[in-house]
């Protein structure tokens, strides 16, 4: 079996309602979509998104390096091309645009391996089936007034999520102090709340906030500094006790080793659309094992399960449900569980609604 041709096209898919941070605002993502071809007549399908800005360059990176480099080969020879993408960009990239782009590729090649065994991503991956817990991101926004947090996290308790995370980042940490202590009193015990900080802090406020929040009892800090500041974020783990939780915007298996030897992180949160796809996330949960460090991955909660369940090191998947509109049959949500497909490959394919109504003038064939 030989590829035949690599497809790739945006779809524009809105989040239903405003999403803020403290970095962030936005009411819709980027999803580029990837589709391989073969001499069997089988294809896979790949994806990656963006808060809204650089879907076209992922995609003409795409169209005129990977999909001309990687016609005629082998598609199971998954790492392989992997290293092949990586080495004809790496010097162009090493994270970002490139990364993406070699992520849904890489998704695609394993939707493809797994169609052509017969096989779902867990077992290729030489996991189990088994649920995994999911907490709750999708109602604890920045700009959230205390009152709608509170009524948020209940609400998110009722429906037996197993952890509700708000974000941080108000002008005082009084505020954020405020907020949380509501949400945590209002629980009373029966869930693990985590803050996010999305990179705001300075390494002095991060100490300062950070000692405050682990006097709440938060489950972890995420986030705290720059992603680029690995020694900022050792010395904060030391500083502190509360677990850093680190990754959505780190994306490669040799920063996140760096994080795992000077003990900058407690929680690894690689992104699989982020890191390069499947190949080089199950390469860092791996490293992250051998490190005593836990993965709790950020987004993509209908990829993620099948990833999870893999490893013996994994937490939670995270629940924001944005892109879920877009597949013809996502993964079974139930009492703030997530099941893994059982279906060949990722289990994931395009709905037509979704070309229709959410297209672009890029979209795939």
């Amino acid at each position: 079996m030989k590829i035949t041709e690599i497809q790739s096209g945006i779809l524009h898919v809105p989040t239903e309602k405003l999403i803020t941070d403290s970095q962030h605002s936005l009411d819709s993502v980027e999803v580029v979509i990837c589709t391989i071809k073969t001499t069997d007549g089988l294809s896979g399908l790949g994806f990656t998104y963006t808060i809204g800005t650089g879907g076209l360059a992922i995609k003409t990176v795409i169209d005129t390096i990977y999909a001309k480099m990687l016609t005629g080969s082998d598609p199971s020879e998954i790492k392989d091309l992997w290293l092949k993408m990586w080495n004809k960009t790496h010097a162009v990239g090493r994270g970002g645009i490139t990364s993406h782009a070699m992520a849904a590729v890489d998704i695609a090649l394993w939707d493809l391996k797994g169609k052509d065994l017969g096989q779902p991503l867990y077992k290729l991956l030489n996991g189990t089936k088994k649920p995994i817990p999911l907490y709750d991101t999708n109602q604890g926004w920045l700009h959230y007034s205390q009152k709608e947090l509170v009524r948020s996290a209940l609400s998110v308790q009722r429906e037996g999520f197993h952890g509700f995370k708000l974000k941080v980042g108000k002008k005082s940490v009084e505020e954020d102090v405020s907020r949380i202590r509501a949400v945590i009193d209002a629980l009373n015990g029966k869930l693990p709340v985590m803050v996010d900080a999305n990179q705001i802090f300075t390494r002095s406020e991060a100490i300062r906030r950070g000692r405050a929040f682990e006097k709440l009892g938060v489950l972890w800090y995420e986030e705290p500094l720059v992603a680029d500041d690995l020694l900022g974020h050792a010395d904060l783990a030391r500083e502190l006790d509360v677990p850093v939780a680190v990754g959505e915007t780190i994306f490669s298996k040799y920063e996140f080793g760096n994080y795992f030897k000077v003990g900058a992180c407690d929680i690894s949160q690689q992104d699989v659309c982020r890191v390069g796809g499947i190949t080089e996330w199950m390469e860092i949960a791996e490293s992250a094992e051998a490190s005593g460090i836990q993965v709790s991955p950020h987004f993509v909660m209908d990829l993620h399960p099948s990833l999870v369940c893999s490893i013996p090191n994994g937490m939670f998947v995270e629940y924001i449900p944005w892109l879920r509109k877009m597949f013809t049959d996502p993964p079974i949500v139930d009492r703030g569980l997530i099941f893994p497909s059982d279906a060949p490959g990722t289990g994931l394919e395009i709905s037509k609604s979704a070309l229709i109504n959410f297209s672009e003038a890029t979209r795939p064939t």
